[in-house]
């Protein structure tokens, strides 16, 4: 019995070609097409099960020949794989030391130029330094053992 929302309603009809629930349910008769099998019947034989397990004729499983090309192929793509994630890693590698050393070598020039700078500062202090002490005539004249009074310049 089937209640839906309060109503009766009767049992389906027997579907020709669908099993039935119980023994009780009336069975539509069968003319004559005895070993006809209709869409939606059960099996009537082990035979016709075998025979739907068995895989098509076209997707028998592969040759001993597709096997092992089909793992030439996979050993093939692993090999590439490898040798290109070696390369790319080396070069990685040496990419990531030749950025090192670029970094390097531009901050020994960085120091070096640095260097420069205070030294022409130094060098042009001294200079300066040079330039007054001469215009004043501070410092005696100084002569060298077997030279005239008056250095170099009494020499011409």
């Amino acid at each position: 019995l089937c209640i839906s929302m309060g109503r009766y309603r009767p049992p389906p009809g027997v579907v020709p070609g669908e099993a039935s629930e119980s023994d009780s349910d009336p069975e539509p008769p069968r003319g004559g097409g005895t070993g006809l099998k209709l869409p939606g019947e059960a099996s009537e034989s082990d035979e016709e099960v075998e025979a739907r397990r068995a895989p098509p004729a076209g997707r028998a499983d592969p040759s001993l020949l597709q096997q092992r090309l089909r793992a030439g192929a996979q050993h093939l793509g692993g090999a590439v794989v490898h040798a290109l994630r070696r390369g790319y890693g080396r070069a990685a590698r040496g990419a990531a030391g030749l950025g090192a050393a670029l970094a390097q070598a531009q901050s020994g020039a960085a120091a070096a130029a640095h260097c420069l700078r205070v030294a022409r500062g130094d060098l042009r202090a001294v200079a300066a330094a040079v330039d007054i002490v001469t215009a004043c005539r501070l410092l005696p004249d100084v002569r060298g053992a077997g030279l005239p009074p008056g250095g170099a310049a009494a020499r011409s």
